[in-house]
């Protein structure tokens, strides 16, 4: 009887797995293409699509490494993928890798010292604490050193004590790399029981990881994948629609009215070091703008507005507000794109010494609307085909869509309702200093500069009720499209104005560039009606700028900070007035000066207009601005005449 049951039992499990294994069977295809709907987030389908279920390893091939993927694996990773965070409940493990340039080629033996030398020898805080147990250099499984620093977490320490606390603390093993011009910090944290129960488990996991991106592999899960393929962008919002390249992504909220493209890696990342070093720009990698494309869309479009003629009114604008010797215009051409026409200007500026960049734009009116497409480039990756490329193609893909918002309606160009020449007045509240100019200048104030809100208006009310009192009052204004910039002030001092302009003219004098001919300091002076009036002119020379940044690398301007003061002063009783109107040399052109010009002539202090009643201007040697008694202007002719008297003593 009891082998009968046992035999019956036997032939029971063989029916039944029999069974479960026809099932099995016969669910594999759909398992492999089917998510089931069980509230799981499945690491797949968060990044990328349902081919990724046979991938089993994980990686970056811009920063060159990839380590196993279990299959219950939930992922977090930064833009860059410069930062990745792995949980996995079958390790019972937490893994982080931090990728970072090793810009100052430390070696591990730099690493262990500076963490050495910089542990704290005492914590206030328990979880600032330490509890290190390893600290060495070793050789992994693929022959790469590293070092590895094994650890336990403090937290049960603090509230346990002894046995109790290590039984419980996770088991911690920090390990960092050097290789591929990147550091590599990867820890990994494990359940200490489960650690202690399985450590060839942790073995596992920790030798996956390979400095190495095998390209051929095809169960690497890319972690970049997201942007590594050219991928279609739409604007549903705005009406429009643009291929973004591989490795770039969208900046900020989408459907936005300005929206900004930008490179995930940089030029070397992506090309390598070798390749990209042709590419650097200044030695601080200066840049004065911000390398990428942006899409926006500018304004309704007038009923007989033509692409060709709102692109010859930013060159008109771009004539009259740059200095000609900072931009040089490359092309301009009509383009097709799509159903519509595109008008394309490209400009490369010399704002900055020994490092232009190229502004491509496109002008696209359609739909009723105006879009502008700009790309912007450092020259040297222009002229880089595998850059160049990618910006063409990027613009060029621009294309307009009935994908708008039911909400956008007409949107007005304001500069098409202000009359720009109407005049506009400022003056200070409590000295009688004003400025009669035109509606080009704006005012510095919340409303004007975009401030809203409830914290904006309490801003500015507490200010204009309840301001310091002080005897120094100042306005300002400010001109778009050219950076000019006009400040008036004036105050209480009882110093001889000759002291004040000696003060001020000396500081100036002081400068290197003018030490050297690269700026000239221009006094002069004039008297009316009893009143004595200085002006102070500062200018650049900029083609001397130029050439000396040219003749020596480690020296860099940017053309667009720098720049040339026209200054009025003047003194009536113990009040000091000055009127100083700056101009960035970038931006210094005829019109910028006869606009710097016009605001002196329109100026009344005390009710007075003093530029109209001047006759002519009297000018002053530098001399009699620098004191001949200081004794840091050493005569080092006289010094080595002493010097070779007392080596003949």
């Amino acid at each position: 009887m009891g082998m009968e049951l046992k035999s019956l039992k036997h032939k029971k499990s063989t029916v039944i797995l029999m069974l479960c294994l026809s099932i099995f069977i016969s669910s594999i295809s759909s398992f492999a293409y089917a998510l089931e709907d069980d509230g799981v987030i499945d690491l797949y389908e968060v990044f990328s699509n349902m081919k990724d279920r046979m991938k089993t390893e994980v990686g970056s091939r811009i920063f060159k490494w990839s380590m196993h993927l279990p299959d219950d694996a939930i992922v977090y990773k930064s833009d860059r993928v410069n930062y990745f965070n792995m949980y996995t409940d079958s390790y019972k493990s937490q893994v982080s890798l931090e990728v970072t340039k090793n810009e100052q080629k430390y070696s591990l033996e730099d690493i262990l010292y500076s963490k050495q030398m910089n542990a704290n020898d005492f914590n206030y805080y328990w979880y600032f604490s330490q509890k290190e147990f390893t600290f060495n250099i070793q050789q992994d499984e693929h022959g790469e050193k590293y070092i590895r620093i094994v650890k336990m977490d403090p937290f049960y320490d603090y509230y346990l004590v002894d046995d109790a606390a290590e039984e419980f603390s996770s088991y911690i093993e920090n390990r960092i790399y050097i290789k591929n011009d990147y550091i590599y910090n990867l820890e990994i944290h494990m359940e200490g029981k489960y650690y202690r129960e399985n450590p060839e488990m942790f073995s596992k996991l920790a030798s996956s990881f390979i400095l190495n991106y095998d390209e051929t592999n095809p169960y690497i899960k890319e972690l970049s994948d997201s942007v590594s393929e050219p991928r279609l962008y739409e604007n549903t919002s705005y009406g429009w629609e643009i291929t973004v390249n591989p490795y770039w992504k969208e900046e900020g909220i989408s459907n936005a009215r300005v929206q900004q493209f930008t490179a995930v890696y940089s030029h070397e990342e992506i090309y390598g070091s070798e390749e990209a070093q042709e590419y650097e720009t200044t030695p601080e990698s200066y840049q004065p703008f911000r390398e990428g494309i942006s899409v926006s869309l500018v304004s309704s479009a007038l009923p007989h507005e033509t692409i060709e003629d709102w692109g010859q009114q930013e060159i008109d604008q771009l004539q009259q507000n740059y200095n000609e010797k900072v931009y040089e215009i490359l092309l301009t051409e009509k383009v097709t794109l799509g159903d519509v026409e595109g008008y394309r200007v490209k400009v490369k500026y010399n704002t900055v010494s020994n490092n232009p960049y190229v502004v491509d734009t496109l002008y696209v009116i359609g739909n009723g609307y105006k879009y502008r497409i700009v790309a912007t480039i450092s020259d040297k990756k222009y002229k880089e085909p595998n850059t160049n490329e990618a910006f063409e193609t990027m613009l060029k893909s621009f294309r307009l869509t009935n994908q708008r918002s039911q909400y956008l309606d007409k949107i007005l160009d304001p500069t098409d309702l202000i009359d720009w020449n109407a005049a506009k007045e400022i003056k200070t509240k409590k000295y009688n200093f004003k400025a009669t100019l035109t509606r080009k200048w704006h005012t510095y104030d919340n409303f004007y500069s975009g401030g809203y809100g409830y914290y904006s208006y309490y801003d500015y009310y507490d200010k204009y009720y309840y301001a310091p009192m002080g005897n120094q009052e100042s306005v300002s204004a400010y001109q778009t499209g050219n950076n000019m910039n006009l400040i008036m002030m004036a105050g209480f001092d009882t110093r001889n104005l000759e002291d004040s302009i000696k003060e001020y003219v000396k500081n100036l004098l002081e400068r290197d560039e003018v030490r050297i001919g690269l700026a000239t300091v221009d006094i002069a002076s004039t008297t009316v009606g009893g009143i004595e009036i200085y002006r102070i002119i500062t200018e650049y020379d900029l083609a001397a700028i130029n050439q000396f940044a040219k003749d020596d690398e480690t020296k860099s301007y940017d053309y667009s900070q720098l720049t040339n003061q026209y200054i009025y002063m003047m003194k009536i009783g113990n009040d000091l007035y000055t009127q100083t109107v700056s101009i960035p040399l970038a931006n210094t052109t005829d019109y910028t000066k006869s606009e710097m010009e016009k605001v002196w002539k329109n100026t009344q202090i005390a009710g007075i207009n003093y530029s109209q009643q001047i006759k002519n201007w009297n000018r002053h040697d530098h001399s009699e601005f620098q004191d001949q008694s200081n004794p840091t202007q050493v005569d080092y002719n006289k010094m080595e005449a002493l010097l070779m008297q007392d080596l003949s003593l």
